[in-house]
């Protein structure tokens, strides 16, 4: 018998596993992994590399190997993971907790199976919500017939989860809405490792230097680049600022939306914005640390739907965040809260581009709202943070006294 056992169809782009994990480890808890055999991103190395312990294993569903490139791609290892994760899971060894992630959307029903089949609690991390996503995504139909049920079937199982862990203060409303009891909800924001993840200063930035970046003053977005986002502006802002020779925009990452960006840059031959892969982990720092300011987005309808995790990608790399999105959103909420950025509406190039005028006329600000957005993720938001509520609440679930000690 294992005593937790983790699914999602591929390892998060947060180090939720890999910071996680060897703590749960080294309190002398048994983890299983359960994921797919292919790789939603690049650039990083095997889990099992860095999960290397008697304590843990990692169970991969066969489905090809690499990266997942396409919809068909997605949707078959989708498939091959429900399959071999709901086997796996009810025919071999227990497991004392039964721990769902966000994906393969709505998953977490088999949770609700184990609970009858086999007596095994079970627990839901919330990173995107579900159906509500796919809705504001268009994939659904608002009020449709299959909306409907599989609303049912979300809440369902979450209000009769043994505890519900969300990632921000929108989406905690939003789960108390739907009628999730406020004594199972836990508010646990993602993080970034501290160890991997430091300020760089410009003049020691290998990574800077080689993309010829020196003395640039630079708006970096990096990450996904999902349906959730919105770059519009931030890309006509690109284009009225073009003839600023020291002002670059770099977009890092991949994603449906990265075509919008190679698209504009070759319809107005802009020679300010750059675009690269996914950098490799031990590279993290430097690539964080590009930017002079970060940017993010989020579409309108998506607040309480997705949490941009980029946020403390900034945090650590001790950034200013430009953020362009509703003011209700945790992360529009944390920029006023702590004065470590600015946030913009949606659909106002002329405001951004004002605001972003103002951090280059003016690199003082940024450094000082850097400044305390690194002293916030050390204070509130670093790893050791959140990883010790998540020992807290799986120790908890299991019936286990939590050792202040450790």
């Amino acid at each position: 018998m294992t005593d937790v056992r983790f699914f999602n169809t591929y390892e998060p782009v947060s180090p939720f596993y890999r910071d996680l994990i060897p703590l749960l480890s080294a309190r002398g808890l048994d983890a299983e992994v359960v994921l797919s055999s292919r790789e939603y991103r690049a650039g990083r190395k095997p889990l099992e590399e860095s999960l290397g312990s008697d304590r843990v294993g990692i169970r991969r569903i066969r489905a090809g190997r690499g990266v997942v490139l396409g919809r068909s791609q997605k949707l078959w290892a989708m498939l091959t993971y429900v399959i071999g994760a709901a086997g796996s899971s009810l025919f071999g060894p227990r497991a004392r907790l039964n721990f769902f992630l966000t994906q393969p959307p709505l998953f977490s029903l088999w949770g609700l199976v184990l609970r009858w089949l086999r007596r095994q609690p079970y627990c839901c991390l919330v990173m995107d919500v579900y159906p509500d996503v796919a809705v504001r995504d268009g994939l659904l139909k608002a009020g449709g017939l299959a909306t409907r049920f599989l609303t049912y079937v979300s809440r369902s199982v979450l209000r009769r989860a043994d505890a519900v862990i969300v990632i921000g203060r929108c989406m905690r409303e939003r789960m108390e809405q739907h009628g999730i009891a406020s004594e199972r909800l836990h508010l646990v924001p993602n993080w970034v490792n501290d160890a991997e993840v430091q300020p760089v200063e410009h003049e020691r930035n290998a990574l800077r230097k080689e993309l010829g970046l020196e003395g640039k003053f630079v708006v970096l977005y990096s990450g996904n680049m999902g349906v959730s986002h919105f770059l519009d502006d931030i890309l006509e802002t690109a284009r009225r600022l073009w003839e600023l020779p020291d002002l670059v925009f770099v977009f890092i990452g991949d994603g449906p939306r990265r075509r919008e960006v190679v698209g504009w840059q070759e319809r107005f031959d802009l020679k300010n914005i750059r675009l690269l892969p996914f950098q490799p982990t031990e590279r993290l720092a430097e690539s964080l640390s590009l930017g002079d300011v970060h940017f993010l987005s989020l579409r309108a309808g998506f607040e309480g739907l997705v949490v941009p995790s980029k946020a403390y990608g900034a945090l650590g790399a001790g950034r200013p965040i430009l953020y362009q999105g509703e003011s209700t959103g945790e992360i529009a909420r944390m920029i006023e809260e702590e004065r470590i950025g600015s946030v913009v509406p949606l659909n106002s190039p002329d405001s951004l581009t004002s605001v972003l005028r103002r951090y280059y006329d003016h690199p003082t600000l940024a450094a000082n709202e850097g400044q305390r957005a690194l002293e916030l993720n050390r204070q509130k938001y670093g790893r050791q943070h959140a990883v010790s509520e998540y020992l807290r609440l799986i120790e908890k679930l299991l019936g286990k006294d939590v050792d202040q000690g450790n």
